[in-house]
């Protein structure tokens, strides 16, 4: 399972950005050591005890749910795991800008960032299981099944 470090604490700028107050993370037992390296590699601020922290002054949108979607998958009750999600997806667009676009075929990086995007849903998925309240399963996978599906255009856009 997991847990995380307490509530967030966030301010709201307009139109639709949360920055940090203070930082937030999250702990699993969940991921093994060659996880834990594979998302060290791409950036994601994450120690070996597999705690990821936000930091102060990160920028998050909370959950991309686009708002007609929301009477079903509010991002409230998943914001704490969304905003891991967000740290973990910023680091991979850094990754994919620098290290996989733009480089001599690397087939070593680009796989490199498909196992770390894969370990960010994964994280996404732990912390929905985290949350309290607790999140029904049925609004777990269908967050988890539409990062999964979708979230590799995220994970890889221009900033």
């Amino acid at each position: 399972m997991g847990e995380f470090n307490g509530k967030i604490s966030a301010e709201f700028t307009p139109p639709k950005t949360w920055v940090l107050n203070k930082a937030l993370s999250f702990a699993t037992d969940e991921l093994s050591d060659q996880d834990i390296q594979i998302l060290k590699l791409v950036g994601a601020n994450i120690d070996d005890t597999g705690r990821i922290t936000c930091v102060e002054g990160m920028k998050t949108d909370l959950a991309s749910v686009p708002r007609a979607c929301w009477a079903f998958i509010a991002p409230w009750d998943v914001a704490r795991a969304a905003v891991i999600h967000d740290h973990l997806y910023a680091t991979l667009r850094n990754f994919y800008h620098s290290s996989v676009v733009g480089t001599p075929v690397d087939l070593k990086n680009k796989g490199l960032w498909n196992d770390a995007r894969a370990l960010s849903d994964k994280v996404f998925l732990l912390g929905m299981d985290a949350a309290e309240p607790i999140v029904p399963s049925w609004k777990k996978y269908s967050a988890y099944k539409s990062v999964r599906m979708f979230g590799r255009w995220p994970a890889s856009a221009k900033e």
